[in-house]
Parts: structure tokens; sequence; C-alpha cells
């Protein structure tokens, strides 16, 4: 009876080790999900950027456009839908703030709505 239970008090802490391990992977890489995926805002303009490669530019009160992006490294080329040439500059995202460099070769900062 001593060695049953010995052996079940075993496989419990391995399966406690493995979940707990599976875990920490998870929360550490964010699900591998894209820290880009979601909503960003400035002001009255948001960003919507979708899992699938779409995404939206919003004004307030204004209609928004679709785009499509992809992204490599710190460079992300966005196609908006009217277009035929890819509006492509740099990124970067340091916690709830997402910074674009915009066409003129400024910063411009989006918070994670």
């Amino acid at each position: 009876m001593k060695k049953n239970a010995k052996i079940i008090i075993a496989a419990a802490v391995v399966v406690v080790a493995i979940v707990g391990i599976i875990a920490g992977i998870l929360i550490a890489n964010n699900g591998n999900k894209d820290p880009l995926i979601g909503s960003w805002a400035n002001g009255s303009y948001i960003y919507t950027f979708n899992e699938d490669g779409t995404c939206s530019y919003a004004y307030s009160g204004a209609g928004a456009m679709e785009c499509t992006y992809e992204t490599d490294g710190d460079k992300i080329s966005i196609l908006y839908t009217e277009n035929t040439v890819p509006f492509e500059t740099t990124y970067r995202i340091e916690g709830n703030t997402l910074t674009v460099v915009d066409s003129f070769g400024n910063d411009t900062n989006y918070t994670r709505k």
C-alpha cells in the first residue's frame, strides 16, 4: 500500500511540474501572440491589427480605411485598400506603447486600447 501511495504522489508531482512548465512558456510567449495584435489609439486615430494580417486605420467620426500588413523584425509594411504602394516604416512596442515612424520621420505614439 505504501509503495502505491509513493507512486501516486510521484506521478502527481511530475504532472504538476509539467503543467507549471507549460504555463510558464505560454505566459512568457504571450501564447505566441504577436504583441502588435490589437487596437492602438493616438487621440482620435485608431489602428487595429488582426492576427490574419488585416488591419484598419480609423479616425473618430470618419470611416475606417481597411488595410493589410506584414512585419519583419522592426519593419512594418501597411497596404491600404485604396493604394497600390505600401507604407513602409519601422515600429517598436514598449509596454502598452506602439511607436511608429511617420512619413515625415517623426515618432508617433499609440497606446494599447
